[in-house]
Order: structure tokens, then C-alpha cells, then sequence
């Protein structure tokens, strides 16, 4: 009796949800009634075989990275700290450029091996958000 109830169950289960996949007809095209159609916002907002192309640094918060990255070395604002280097006064250029040698290994001074490290973690758009954070 289970079974045949089971069976039952299924069967009705399985109509119900075949009765919700009717096709739609396809509405009728709008009439035309000699007034332009108004582009709607996202319509407005970019053309459709625009090339999306996205700002490197729109993601990345600057100041969120230097903070949890760069602070404890180089200070709260990058005016150094201790034996580590003021940042402040360096250019976005040149604040980029020293990153992305880090990164790389490049051999740069003494600090060469905690700034690799350091630097190693950091994406392309990380290193600029962190110079348009900081550089001048």
C-alpha cells in the first residue's frame, strides 16, 4: 500500500510541475505611434558592443591595503617608522615601480627580503591603489 501511495505521489508531483512549464506567447511588437522609443538608464549608460574595461584600481581601497599591509613598517601615513623609509613626497610612478621590483625580487638594499615578502602578496591592482594612495 506504501508503494502504490509513493507511486501516486510522484505522479501527481510530476503533473503539477509540467503544468507550470506552458510556453508564453511572445508578446505582440509595440505599435508604432511615430514617437521615439526613450532609452532606458542602462541603455544610456554604455553602448552595447562597448568594450568593458574595468578600472584597475575601482575595487581596490588604497588606504585599506596600505593600512593592513604597509602601516606597521612604514607608519600610519607612510612618514616612515624607525629604519623604514618615508614614503610620503615619492610619485605613484615611482612608488609602482618599487613595488612591482620587490615583487619581482629584485635586489634594492638591505631591506630587500622583508619588502619581497611583503610585496610578493600584492596583485597588480593592489600596488596601484596603494601608490594612488600615497603618491603624489
Amino acid at each position: 500500500m506504501k508503494a502504490n501511495t509513493l507511486l501516486l505521489t510522484l505522479v501527481l508531483s510530476l503533473g503539477l510541475a509540467a503544468c507550470g512549464q506552458e510556453q508564453q506567447a511572445e508578446s505582440p511588437a509595440p505599435a508604432d505611434t511615430g514617437v521615439p522609443a526613450v532609452p532606458t538608464e542602462v541603455e544610456t549608460a554604455m553602448p552595447a558592443d562597448a568594450p568593458i574595461v574595468a578600472d584597475a584600481t575601482a575595487s581596490v581601497d588604497g588606504k585599506a591595503v596600505y593600512a593592513a599591509k604597509c602601516a606597521v613598517c612604514h607608519g600610519k601615513t607612510g612618514e616612515g617608522k624607525g629604519a623604514n623609509p618615508k614614503l610620503l613626497g615619492l610619485s605613484v610612478a615611482d612608488l609602482e615601480s618599487l613595488l612591482m621590483d620587490y615583487r619581482a625580487g629584485k635586489q634594492m638594499g638591505p631591506k630587500t627580503a622583508i619588502m619581497a615578502s611583503a610585496a610578493k602578496s600584492l596583485s597588480d591592482e593592489q600596488i596601484a591603489a596603494i601608490a594612488g594612495y600615497l603618491g603624489e
